[in-house]
């Protein structure tokens, strides 16, 4: 089977791309609505400026292969479609997130949450590289909950409370695109994609 075939084969991209759809009409039904983060001084945050964390695993979970010792296996390596299928996923869910953001307006408005889905696609791709897709959601949950409670103290640390930044901060901008790139360095990593095709042949019956 050859690369762009075994590809489109082994990913669920159909049914994630309906999902990401229908998030995204929920976040612009919802978007005017906030979310109030912080006791003493609360930030309010706009629903549609937090749900690009649910577009940014469904994108992470597309790019999974379903088929990872077929494709550790095939003559023709499905490396490189592997990374386009990725960038073209990215690409739509980013068109889906900025089109929810429109209605916005305050300090996190379109371009703000597309730095946060930029950022949390990272924290995706790290995260099911670790846990798999069944529990590869705890790390951007984790992380983003982490970041928002800390926001919400009004204590400065960037590294944590970045998705809560307004749109034009640009060390937050730093960090979503620093977290991309090392999910986007993990989700490539050969040495993941040999460890996965091993798993999976330690677990298929014989």
């Amino acid at each position: 089977m050859t690369g762009p075939r075994l590809l489109l084969k082994s990913r669920r991209t159909a049914p994630l791309l309906l999902a990401a759809v229908a998030v995204a009409v929920a976040s612009r039904e919802f978007g005017g609505q906030h979310l109030l983060i912080g006791a003493t001084q609360p930030v309010p945050l706009p629903w549609a400026a937090l749900l690009p964390a649910i577009t940014a695993y469904l994108t992470a979970v597309a790019a999974w292969s379903t088929l990872p010792l077929q494709e550790h296996l095939a003559v023709h390596r499905t490396d490189r479609y592997d990374l386009l299928h990725l960038t073209t996923a990215a690409l739509i869910g980013a068109t889906l997130v900025a089109w929810a953001a429109q209605p916005l307006t305050g300090t996190i408005t379109t371009q703000g949450a597309v730095r946060n889905y930029l950022g949390l696609l990272g924290y995706s791709l790290i995260g099911i590289a670790v846990f798999h897709p069944t529990m590869g959601w705890t790390i951007p949950t984790t992380l983003l909950t982490t970041g928002l409670v800390t926001a919400g103290t009004r204590t400065n640390l960037p590294l944590l409370d970045w998705p809560a930044r307004p749109d034009n901060n640009p060390t937050s901008w730093t960090i979503s695109t620093t977290i991309l790139l090392t999910g986007l360095a993990t989700f490539t990593s050969h040495n993941r994609r040999r460890a996965l095709a091993a798993r999976t042949a330690r677990t298929q019956p014989e």
